[in-house]
């Protein structure tokens, strides 16, 4: 473990004890029977479709590393989620589904009882009080990427719920540098990861060649804080999903409704009447399957129109044209 990580998780995981602690009572409802969400049907998908429904959700659901210009997923060697906040029920509810989630997606987890936790999910009456001790505490690492004056934006709390993802890059496996296990460096999992961060350089392959390096984003580290105030009345069921969401994939956009439902609906407010879900829906499911399916180390342009495609085999028909 880097000393990045030595340093800000045990502060991380100590403030978000005393702020759960702390908090008042979120009103969440119990959660409803769910059953397994799976998706189901094939089609063939013609390229207008991609272009014009999937792809755009894809776009949406996708963000670019702002290092690397890559996509970015979990990493390779697995989440560890936890979540405070809530009844021990709840909490665990939560948990069990961002696991189930991740298991469908294919994501790898983190051995139980023996990892560290990556995601942290934290249910607050004080989101802002909470972040804003949080970005004291790791002196602003807990944001992840950015340059000195987003930091205002950044720390503002805006959504009921709002998450901040550390990132780093990894490196390919040939180019492994052991003294890399420094600041700002992870080591494992036959590879480097380097904490993606607004100034200095980034991953260096060391290999020499002129060969573009076989390098992928990864999230480090990924806090989600959710207020309980703006969700009094919501079911802990759709909720945990688009926690899991969150948790596994980074979107860009999380207010537009396109053609295409997603449980990102649930709290977008440019979704007019249409009803928001309430669980993941297909689309999430196949976009989080193709995401951790994908080769993410050439392009995020090649990444995504790969995605788009898997999509299409893996969902039923969508709407004929985007709600009005």
């Amino acid at each position: 473990m880097s000393a990045f990580l030595r340093t800000v998780a045990p502060v991380l995981l100590a403030g978000l004890a005393i702020a759960a602690g702390a908090s008042a009572q979120p009103q969440v409802s119990a959660p409803p029977t769910v059953g397994q969400v799976t998706v189901t049907g094939r089609r063939a998908a013609d390229e207008d479709m991609i272009r014009a429904v999937i792809a755009p959700f894809v776009t949406s659901h996708a963000a670019r590393d702002r290092k690397s210009g890559l996509l970015l997923r979990a990493a390779p060697t697995g989440i560890c989620p936890v979540a405070l906040g809530l009844p021990e029920a709840f909490d665990d509810f939560v948990i069990h589904r961002i696991i189930e989630v991740a298991r469908q997606a294919g994501a790898a987890m983190e051995p139980k009882g023996r990892c560290r936790p990556n995601v942290e999910v934290l249910f607050t009456s004080r989101p802002q009080v909470v972040i804003d001790a949080l970005a004291r505490q790791t002196h602003g690492e807990i944001l992840g990427f950015h340059f000195l004056g987003e930091k205002g934006p950044l720390i503002h709390v805006t959504r009921p719920i709002q998450a901040w993802y550390i990132t780093g890059t990894r490196g390919d496996s040939s180019s492994q540098d052991k003294r890399l296990d420094s600041d700002g460096t992870v080591s494992g999992d036959h590879a480097q990861v380097r904490i993606d961060r607004a100034y200095g350089g980034g991953l260096d392959t060391g290999t020499g060649s002129l060969v573009p390096p076989r390098n992928r984003s990864q999230f480090v580290n990924v806090l989600i804080l959710a207020d309980a105030g703006k969700l009094a009345g919501h079911e802990i069921g759709p909720v945990a999903d688009y926690v899991a969401l969150l948790a596994l994939s980074q979107p860009q956009n999380l207010d537009g409704c396109g053609a295409l439902p997603s449980i990102l609906d649930l709290l977008a407010s440019g979704c007019g009447s249409r009803p928001a879900p309430r669980a993941l829906t297909d689309s999430d499911l196949a976009f989080l399957k193709a995401l951790y399916a994908a080769d993410l180390s050439s392009s995020a342009g090649a990444a995504r129109a790969q995605m788009a495609r898997q999509m299409a085999r893996d969902i039923p028909a969508p709407p004929s044209r985007p709600p009005q």
